[in-house]
């Protein structure tokens, strides 16, 4: 069947973007360290704070403005009140000071407060444990409030090394949930093609231009040709599973995908989502002669998707039309409004400035390029740096090494069906219930009442017994990693749909 054809014929798929939870999230890092504790003159509660900060000034890479600095008997914990209460608890005249750590010397301490000490009473350190991380949601606050010492909860303070900011979030996910059910449904024609081919599984991936895809639809607007003929120009390059193709070749889907042989497997650079981080990086290598890197043949639609990658996009042309085409017009653009919804990654300072694309480009009757006018894949002389503020969409959750390869690859965004998940999967921290509706598992895809179901074992129901009994990799942002790609998944609309209905488990 014809490319073009092949095109026409995808239908988007019912659904909706929801964000991966980060591991973060899911199973919170819960730290503590000991504090001391000491009673005071509620008189003197300011004196004592500036005496103390004056002494003991905080450190900045560990902020704890979570923890109270004072507490009232009232607000203390059972146990805190067994242990610290030597006179009236009733008393209003004291007040307990928290010595966060890290702890100075006992001696020079009780030094310091000893002017501030009760009438009638001395220093009394008490040594107790306190979280050294800030609590994530007020059940954690409260809980820790019950049990040590009193927590606050600030859900308007910064959780960048948690969870990605909510305002980019949300604009990224707004700009990927009008036409993500498309893009996937290429992904799986890509992946049905891969298998079809026998040397690879069925597994596809998708990388799409959020820029061009956003200067699309300004244009759809007033094109009587609608979304159905434009949809895949912001596509940049597709690439299907290859992994058979360093075997002997055969017709049809290959008999190893029945089972798992690590034998017949191959590497990690046969997978999809590395092909296609390969492929856009042959087109930025480009310009050099020297490059001899050899990978398996293409098929057919790898190659039209690669063959437009040295089409100019421009907001007056088809970019999947060669730049013969002639511009007539030049639509009005705020060059102050950015086209991509959400530009979040860093590029290279050594990478050569391009003028933007929001730009409009002039007038011109020429049927070659202007000068200025960049193919929609760069190459590293003008400017183009890995897969920068590129969306990837994929038929499974990318294994361990592709997980990482992601990463380093800069792309903005990374969308994969629920159903998609593995086992092997490198991105996700918590087990998969089957398909729930966005509506009913929150902005964050909290899957509540699901210990006990894997998310890897995709179609066959299986249950783990515990959560617990497995950790789930959850590579997505990890602050470890400096993470930077936005994880999403896509939740299908109709019940029962999520699922590829994968038995053997394989590294995707």
């Amino acid at each position: 069947m014809d490319v073009q054809d092949i095109l026409r014929g995808i239908q988007p798929i019912p659904g909706d973007v929801t964000a991966v939870r980060t591991v973060q999230e899911t199973r919170p890092p819960e730290e503590f360290a000991d504090a001391y504790a000491a009673e005071v003159n509620l008189k003197c509660a300011s004196k004592v704070i500036k005496a103390l900060d004056k002494a003991y000034p905080r450190d900045a890479s560990q902020p704890l403005n979570h923890l109270r600095r004072f507490a009232k008997h009232e607000h203390l914990s059972p146990t805190l009140q067994s242990t610290l209460l030597k006179a009236d608890p009733s008393s209003t005249q004291t007040i307990f000071v928290l010595i966060p750590p890290p702890l100075p010397d006992v001696a020079s301490l009780k030094d310091l407060l000893t002017p501030f000490a009760p009438p009638g009473s001395d220093i009394t350190l008490t040594t107790l444990r306190v979280p050294l991380y800030a609590p994530l949601n007020s059940a954690q606050a409260d809980k820790w409030t019950k049990s040590l010492w009193p927590v606050l909860f600030n859900p308007a303070a910064p959780r960048g090394f948690v969870a990605p900011p909510p305002q980019i979030l949300t604009r990224a996910r707004d700009s990927i949930q009008p036409k993500a059910g498309r893009y996937l449904a290429l992904a799986y024609e890509v992946a049905r093609e891969a298998e079809q081919s026998g040397l690879g599984r069925g597994v596809g991936a998708v990388v799409v231009d959020p820029e061009i895809d956003a200067r699309l639809d300004d244009e759809i607007i007033d094109d009587d040709e609608g979304d159905d003929k434009r949809w895949s120009d912001a596509v940049v390059a597709v690439a299907g599973d290859a992994r058979y193709s360093r075997l002997e070749g055969s017709t049809g889907p290959n008999p190893s995908r029945l089972m798992y042989n690590a034998d017949v497997e191959g590497g990690p650079e046969l997978h999809a989502l590395m092909r296609v981080v390969d492929l856009i990086a042959g087109k930025r290598r480009a310009d050099d002669h020297d490059d001899t890197s050899a990978s398996p043949p293409l098929r057919p639609l790898e190659a039209h998707f690669l063959s437009q990658s040295d089409t100019t996009f421009s907001s007056t042309s088809n970019p999947t039309h060669q730049t013969t085409s002639t511009s007539t017009s030049t639509p009005e653009t705020d060059p102050d409004t950015p086209t991509n919804p959400e530009k979040f990654q860093k590029t290279e300072s050594g990478a050569i400035p391009v003028p933007s694309t929001s730009v409009p480009t002039p007038t011109s009757t020429s049927t070659t390029a202007p000068p200025e006018t960049n193919p929609r894949i760069r190459s590293r002389t003008q400017g183009g740096y890995l897969c920068t503020d590129l969306d990837v969409y994929l038929t499974h959750e990318p294994c361990l090494c592709c997980s990482m390869g992601l990463l380093l690859s800069r792309f903005r965004a990374v969308i994969f069906p629920r159903g998609g998940r593995m086992r092997t999967g490198g991105l996700a921290s918590e087990p998969c219930i089957g398909p729930v509706a966005v509506a009913d598992s929150g902005e964050g895809g909290d899957n509540e009442g699901g210990e006990g179901e894997d998310k890897g074992d995709v179609g066959s129901g299986k249950e783990e017994g515990n959560e617990n009994e497995r950790l789930y990799y959850g590579l997505h942002w990890r602050k470890e990693l400096n993470w930077r790609a936005l994880g999403f998944e896509f939740v299908e609309a109709i019940a029962g749909a999520d699922g590829n209905g994968e038995s053997v488990q394989f590294h995707a």
